[in-house]
């Protein structure tokens, strides 16, 4: 079945559903969320309801929120979005991190895995990132704290092919089901070490997470590239994955502390 109609901010609550945090606080319909600065998604503010202040108010007590630890003030905002255009009169600056929100039917793209062949790899998955899937998920330069930011327990799946010999990482992914009864599965973290690629191990770790995922109802799926990653996008497209809307995080304008990410997913 094709993927249920949803609009931004019905998949904006699944996004963060699917991303951990260290500290949060609840703004009238706004999170405001904090992880010693690991990722824009755990150190930004996700707008997932109205608010009941008036903007530069909120915007205000977003700004003071953030210098108390010592982060950027980021709101995440749809590009070309009303509150987009807002944030854009009310002197914020131009968006950062830009990315491309993609969703795809389960069934259909499991289907077109199907017409690949794999590798004779090793292959493990874990609901909680391991050592070996560390090593190798942005090249092992992040914070102790990820482990807690990524999140572990039963709707997580995290998937490594790893060299059998030297117990080496060569691909992994990260899955998380979401979304009021874990219908939609999140996929973040895929990634392929330089001397293993085109090999379709990519493909390999999507097939798996969605594999686990659909053993557990999850219909529908979500990831998030960054713009002008052309072999993600050619990667993902041909499994029919399609971009439901651009976003990027727009610092408001006392933001001057950089936030450590890598990529958008």
């Amino acid at each position: 079945m094709p993927v249920p109609m949803t609009d931004a901010d019905e998949l904006f609550a699944v996004a963060a559903d699917c991303w951990g945090y260290l500290e949060t606080e609840r703004m009238d319909g706004w999170e405001l969320r904090a992880g010693v600065g690991f990722t824009h998604r755990a150190n930004s503010v996700w707008p997932l309801g109205p608010l009941s202040r008036e903007l530069p108010d909120a915007l205000a007590s977003i700004c003071d929120w953030y210098a108390g630890r010592e982060l950027p003030p980021l709101v995440q905002a749809v590009v070309g979005s009303e509150l987009d255009a807002l944030l854009t009169a009310h002197g914020c600056a131009e968006g950062l991190a830009a990315a491309l929100r993609q969703t795809a039917d389960v069934t259909r793209v499991r289907a077109a895995l199907t017409a690949f062949g794999y590798p004779n790899v090793a292959l493990s998955t874990a609901d909680r990132p391991q050592d070996r899937w560390l090593r190798l998920y942005r090249a092992g330069g992040i914070p102790p704290q990820a482990k807690e930011i990524m999140g572990s327990g039963e709707r997580y799946c995290y998937a490594t092919v790893y060299n059998e010999a030297s117990g080496e990482p060569l691909a992994i992914g990260r899955a998380v089901l979401a979304g009021p009864s874990g219908e939609w599965v999140g996929l973040a973290g895929i990634e392929t070490a330089p001397a293993a690629r085109r090999r379709g191990l990519a493909r390999l770790i999507i097939k798996t997470l969605l594999d686990w995922a659909a053993e557990r109802g999850a219909r529908s799926t979500m990831l998030e590239v960054t713009e002008g990653n052309d072999a993600a996008l050619a990667l993902y497209g041909g499994l029919g994955f399609t971009t439901h809307h651009h976003y990027h995080y727009r610092p408001l304008p006392t933001a001057t502390v950089p936030v450590v990410e890598a990529s958008a997913c």
